[in-house]
């Protein structure tokens, strides 16, 4: 025991805490507080002692959040999972008033002969033009295309890229313009808008009509 001991006072005195003390000599630490409870460390190892204690902490600190993240990383995954499993292939009527909606509120609704909706989102894009194509039956001719770009693409770059997107044909695409509004200029990084934004125009005051009318349905009836 005194062997023991000994060897506990040594190395609590090297700075050991009780726990490290436990797991090399295998000494129950309620013998180690009677052993060491009259121990000094020199001030430089009660430094060293209490920084590696913080040290510990902060990574212990720093495990748990990670591993609280990871749990709500998994937990907002499975929630999406069942609500992406919600979603089936729209019906004619429910694309109708999708496309409506996505349309009253991001369209431009100020005149009675052009459809004109602009957005940065590819995936917006999409749902939009399978409302014009699918709803609206917009002749694919009327359909028109501009984009509005930042220095970190070339015009050549950004018409290609949303004339796949849109499959609106380049020839069909306005001269593509430069505009940063003052509140914006050097505010915005260029990659948040890779490509710019892309103006779908649709010149036809029936089909404009037809859709003011859809979106005033569904303020009025929904």
């Amino acid at each position: 025991m005194d062997n023991s001991k000994n060897l506990a006072i040594k190395l609590r005195r090297q700075g050991k805490s009780y726990n490290q003390i436990v797991k090399i000599l295998g000494t129950p630490k309620s013998t180690l507080s009677l052993w060491l409870r009259d121990i000094d460390m020199s001030p430089k190892i009660r430094k060293k002692f209490w920084d590696s204690v913080k040290q510990r902490q902060a990574e212990s600190i720093t495990k748990f959040n990670k591993k609280q993240a990871e749990k709500a990383r998994e937990k907002a995954q499975e929630i999406q999972k069942n609500a992406y499993e919600m979603i089936g292939a729209p019906s004619k009527k429910e694309l109708l008033l999708m496309g409506a909606a996505l349309y009253w509120a991001e369209g431009f609704k100020k005149t009675r002969w052009i459809l004109a909706f602009s957005n940065s989102d590819p995936l917006m894009i999409k749902v939009i033009m399978k409302f014009f194509r699918e709803i609206c039956n917009v002749p694919e001719e009327k359909m028109r295309g501009t984009v509005q770009i930042h220095p970190n693409v070339t015009p050549e770059q950004a018409i290609n890229y949303w004339s796949k997107i849109t499959k609106i044909p380049q020839c069909q695409f306005s001269k593509c313009y430069t505009r940063l509004s003052p509140s914006s200029k050097q505010k915005r990084p260029y990659n948040t808008l890779p490509y710019g934004t892309l103006r779908i125009s649709v010149y036809d005051s029936k089909i404009t009509n037809k859709v003011k009318g859809w979106i005033q349905g569904i303020s009025e009836k929904i």
